[in-house]
């Protein structure tokens, strides 16, 4: 085991995480709050952390090549320092008292009405009250952290969202909030998939790191070096994520908005400013905008490079965008009949509330633009029959993803097939190539212990007297990255009721389902650590 090399490599990654505490403490002086003590405290501890880890470790004297079993270390322990120390921001905010801007809160609500149920001090631990006082708890910022990095967008939050996308009257401070966005969109890519790019700067081989790291069964290269294509993604990440930010300017969000749904939108994260989500915009134009973009999040990202460098599009052309579009387009119309008939809603606010709700759940966004937990049954079984289908491999949504989907429904077609010719040769297909034995057996050993890690953790909460509704959304949720479900931690709810083990165990779910299951059970085997 390479442990130097593994120390080394993270330690680059939390140096990296600490410029981007950094620049959410800009967001803080600007608008001169009083998360702006924290940020800047919370940047600082990072870098000592990352830099300790850095030096400490010995900088590689020629180039590196990280071996097979230390990427998954790093990919693991990397992603689970980012968790920790993303919750330091949080944490702190609630800890410390606030010695810059200490009267922030106050000036943001403006004039207080008597018996006035807006928060105007920051948060009190001893008292537990004020703005944040759901980050007293370390683990309730872990949590909050985790969602943010694994783009799962639960919440611990029960106040402190605001009301109005007008101020953040009552509300947490921008600089904060913002933090909350950061987080997604660099767990939307991959801080590792980021790493990957600056590592040959470092004399760090990195093709490791970006199979360990890369959703879905194939993992195909854009370019010949492997630092190359990680650069590659990031520029097709950031430059849809720039033209969202445009196009929803457009519509008046204001910038502070636009560049937080933007943020939680391409990373299909879900993390919005507004404590009712998009339902609060009431802006049907910022509703269709981030519907595309839900869209083109929960696809293939090589897909869209190919597009631009063609000058036209290839999409149509990928079976596996085909079976995601498909999915889409048959749930959303028979959604909307269904909202139509049962809940009276005109064709048109039916069609778009059907649109974004499916992309929303199936991309694993977690946005919510009505609150579906009102729904009836029905409408409410076809949103849950997305729960695990996810998004394509390559994308930045989660869940089981869909080509693993239409793989095990070519295989049970070919099984059947070998029924009736038993005699016959008769592959699967994927692409216009036959799909190697190994993929498939890879695919079903996921989808096998992606189910049984499900399962058991549904019974795990169903046992501590949660409804069945609950357990099976909840664990559905954080699992698959999806954040909002049904029961109790519906669109309108958080997760702050759940007790402390719980919430650890989802933070472990969250973790894992962002990683792919594999890359993070392999460590905690034995044999994993044995020379």
């Amino acid at each position: 085991m390479q442990i130097r090399a593994i120390v080394h490599i993270i330690g680059v990654l939390m140096v990296g995480l600490a410029f981007a505490m950094f620049l959410s403490s800009l967001v803080a002086a600007a608008y001169q709050e009083e998360d702006l003590f924290s940020m800047i405290v919370a940047g600082v501890t990072t870098m000592v952390v990352g830099m300790a880890m850095f030096f400490g470790s010995g900088r590689p004297t020629e180039k590196m090549e990280v071996s097979h079993r230390s990427a998954f270390a790093i990919v693991t322990f990397g992603w689970l320092a980012a968790c920790i120390l993303g919750a330091l921001p949080y944490f702190f905010y609630a800890q410390f008292p606030a010695f810059i801007n200490s009267d922030a809160p106050l000036n943001a609500a403006g004039e207080i009405e008597r018996n006035s149920e807006l928060l105007t001090h920051k948060a009190d631990c001893a008292e537990d009250t004020g703005l944040g006082r759901e980050f007293c708890s370390f683990t309730n910022s872990v949590f909050e952290s985790t969602s943010g990095f694994t783009t799962t967008g639960a919440t611990i939050l029960e106040a402190g969202l605001w009301a109005s996308p007008d101020s953040r009257r009552g509300g947490l401070p921008h600089g904060l909030l913002f933090w909350r966005a950061v987080t997604h969109f660099l767990g939307g890519m991959g801080i590792i998939v980021f790493g990957v790019a600056l590592l040959p700067l470092l004399g760090v081989g990195g093709m490791q790191l970006f199979k360990a790291e890369v959703p879905g069964p194939v993992k195909d290269k854009m370019a010949p070096r492997v630092a190359e294509t990680a650069r590659l993604l990031w520029k097709v990440y950031a430059g849809l994520t720039i033209v969202q930010f445009l196009l929803l300017l457009a519509t008046g969000q204001g910038p502070f908005l636009s560049i937080c749904h933007a943020f939680a939108t391409m990373a299909t994260g879900g993390f919005s400013p507004l404590a009712s989500s998009i339902e609060t915009l009431q802006s049907p134009a910022s509703e269709w905008i981030i519907a595309l973009f839900m869209l083109l999040a929960g696809a293939n990202f090589s897909l869209h490079f190919n597009s631009l460098r063609r000058r036209r599009l290839v999409h149509w052309r990928d079976s596996e965008f085909r079976f995601y579009f498909g999915v889409v387009a048959v749930i959303s119309v028979v959604l909307a009949l269904v909202l139509w008939i049962e809940n009276k809603n005109g064709p048109l606010e039916a069609t778009r509330a059907s649109v974004f709700q499916i992309l929303s759940v199936m991309t694993t966004t977690g946005f919510s633009s009505t609150d579906f937990n009102l729904w009836g049954v029905g409408a409410k079984m076809l949103l849950l029959s997305t729960f695990f289908i996810g998004g394509c491999a390559g994308s930045t949504g989660g869940g089981i993803k869909c080509v693993r989907v239409f793989l095990m429904g070519k295989l049970a077609i070919t099984e059947l097939k070998r029924l009736v010719h038993p005699h016959g040769v008769i592959q699967s297909r994927l692409g216009g190539g036959v799909v190697p034995i190994s993929v498939v057996n890879s695919v079903a050993g996921f989808i096998a212990l992606y189910l049984g890690v499900y399962l058991i953790s549904v019974v795990l909460f169903a046992l501590m007297d949660y409804d069945l509704i609950t357990s099976i959304t909840v664990v559905g949720a954080t699992l698959g990255n999806i954040g909002p479900g049904l029961g109790d931690v519906g669109p309108a709810a958080n997760y702050n009721f759940f007790e402390s083990g719980l919430k650890w165990h989802q933070i472990f779910l969250m973790i894992i389902g962002r990683l792919e299951i594999y890359s993070v059970l392999i460590v905690l085997t034995p044999e994993f650590w044995r020379k």
